[in-house]
C-alpha cells in the first residue's frame, strides 16, 4: 500500500514550494489579470483521508486561482467544503448535483464544482447542465440502428463467453474475470454530464466586462478510445454551435475547463483534428466557411515550455482549457505563439507537482532520478494528493 510523505517530506516540499513555486509552472497572482483553470482532485471527499499538510498544499495551490474548475467531488464533500474554509470567506463555490450514476445505483458519480474568488469575479444567473435533447437521441439511433445492433449481438456473445469462464474459474477455485464492457459505435449522452455556470469579470470603470460561461467537464475514461473520442467530440459540436447562437446573449463566450481525458494522439494532431471538426461544422451548421473562435491552448506548443503535460506521471494531457470565444480580446489560437512574453499578458501553464516534490526530496528533475525514486514519489503523490496537476490560464483585465 502506498505510504503518506513524512513530516520532513513534508517541511521539503513546503520550504520548495515557498521559493520556487513558479519554476514549476504556479503562476503569480497580478492585480491587472487573473487565474483560470481546472484540477481533477482525485476522490475529493472525506478530509481525514488526506493528511494536513496535503490540505494546506492544496491550499497554497488554489489561492493563486481567481476561477478554478474541479472534478472528482464525492458525495460526501466536506473536501470541498474544506479547501474553503482554507481560502477564506471570499472565495464562493458554485456546484453540481451528483451526475454519472443514477440514484439508488452504482455507476461513476460525482459532483462538478467551481471554487472562485467573489473579490474578482462575480457569479451571475445561469446555472445548467449540458446535454442533448430527446429528439437527438432518438434521431441518433434510428440512424444508426444497424451499427448499434451489431455492436449490441457482439456484446452478447462476449456476456456468453465470459459467463462460461465464470462457471469454469469458480469450479477451479480461480478469480472470475473481469465483465466486458459495453461500448456503443456512437455518441449518444455524456457518462457525466458537464456543468454550465456563468460568471463576470469585471475590469476598470468605463471597460465592458467579459461575460463567460465556464463548462465543467469530466469525460469518458477507459480503453476504448474511440468511445472517449465521439464524446469529446459530441461535447467540442456543442460548445461550437452553441457559441455561434449566443453571440448576443448575455453570454457571449463559453471556457470549457476539465478533465476531457484527451489521449488520442500527439497534441499536434489532436490540435488538427479539432480544427477540422470546427470547419466541418461551421460550413455542415452554421453555413459558414470560417472556422469557430476556439482556442485549445495546452494542445499548442508553449513558446517556452514546449507541449505540456497534465497527467502526475507526465504521460497525457488529459486535461483541458477550451475558449470559445465571440469577444476580440480574448485569446485566440495565434495568441499562444506569444504566451508569457509579457507580464500580465495572457499565458497559460501546468503547475508540475510531481517535479517540484522529486526537487524538494532528490534535489533533481523528475525525468533525472532513477527509476525507483520516481515510482515513489509518484505513487505517494497520487496517494495523498492526487494524479493530474493543475491546469490554467492567465485572463487580462477587461481594458
Amino acid at each position: 500500500m502506498a505510504q503518506h510523505f513524512t513530516s520532513t517530506d513534508w517541511q521539503k516540499i513546503n520550504a520548495e514550494f515557498n521559493t520556487s513555486a513558479a519554476k514549476y509552472g504556479l503562476p503569480a497572482r497580478r492585480s491587472d489579470s487573473v487565474i483560470i483553470g481546472s484540477f481533477n482532485i482525485r476522490k475529493l471527499g472525506d478530509i481525514k483521508k488526506r493528511t494536513d499538510e496535503s490540505w494546506q498544499l492544496f491550499k497554497n495551490t488554489l489561492e493563486r486561482f481567481d476561477l478554478i474548475a474541479i472534478q472528482e467531488v464525492m458525495e460526501n464533500s466536506e473536501g470541498l467544503y474544506h479547501l474553503k474554509e482554507l481560502l477564506g470567506e471570499h472565495y464562493k463555490i458554485a456546484i453540481s448535483d451528483s451526475t454519472g450514476a443514477a440514484p439508488g445505483r452504482r455507476g461513476n458519480g460525482e459532483l462538478l464544482a467551481f471554487l472562485y474568488n467573489s473579490n474578482r469575479i462575480e457569479q451571475t444567473e445561469v446555472a445548467s447542465d449540458l446535454s442533448f435533447d430527446r429528439s437527438y437521441i432518438y434521431n441518433t439511433l434510428f440512424d444508426n440502428r444497424e451499427n448499434i445492433a451489431k455492436s449490441l449481438n457482439e456484446h452478447n456473445k462476449e456476456i456468453k463467453e465470459w459467463e462460461a469462464k465464470v462457471i469454469a474459474n469458480k469450479a477451479l477455485n480461480k478469480r472470475s474475470p473481469t465483465k466486458p464492457t459495453q461500448s456503443i459505435p456512437v455518441f449518444i449522452s455524456f457518462i457525466r454530464q458537464p456543468h454550465c455556470v456563468s460568471f463576470r469579470l469585471k475590469g476598470a470603470a468605463g471597460t465592458e466586462p467579459y461575460n463567460f460561461i465556464a463548462v465543467n467537464a469530466h469525460l469518458l475514461y477507459g480503453k476504448n478510445k474511440i468511445e472517449r473520442e465521439l464524446e469529446f467530440k459530441a461535447l467540442i459540436e456543442w460548445l461550437t454551435l452553441r457559441s455561434k447562437k449566443i453571440r448576443t446573449s448575455r453570454h457571449p463566450n463559453l471556457i470549457l475547463l476539465g478533465d476531457c481525458n484527451l489521449d488520442f494522439g500527439p497534441s499536434d494532431v489532436m490540435r488538427e483534428d479539432i480544427d477540422s471538426l470546427l470547419k466541418s461544422l461551421n460550413k455542415t451548421y452554421l453555413k459558414s466557411k470560417k472556422a469557430a473562435d476556439a482556442n485549445f491552448p495546452l494542445l499548442s506548443e508553449h513558446p517556452k515550455h514546449g507541449y505540456l503535460k497534465t497527467s502526475l506521471r507526465q504521460t497525457a494531457t488529459y486535461d483541458q482549457i477550451g475558449i470559445f470565444s465571440t469577444d476580440k480580446r480574448l485569446p485566440k489560437p495565434a495568441d499562444n505563439k506569444i504566451a508569457g512574453n509579457t507580464a500580465g499578458d495572457f499565458d497559460y501553464g501546468v503547475f508540475d507537482i510531481g517535479n517540484l516534490i522529486s526537487n524538494a526530496l532528490q534535489g533533481k528533475d523528475i525525468d533525472e532520478v532513477t527509476a525507483k525514486e520516481r515510482k515513489i514519489i509518484y505513487k505517494r503523490a497520487e496517494f495523498d494528493i492526487t494524479d493530474h496537476l493543475p491546469i490554467w490560464y492567465r485572463q487580462p483585465l477587461p481594458k
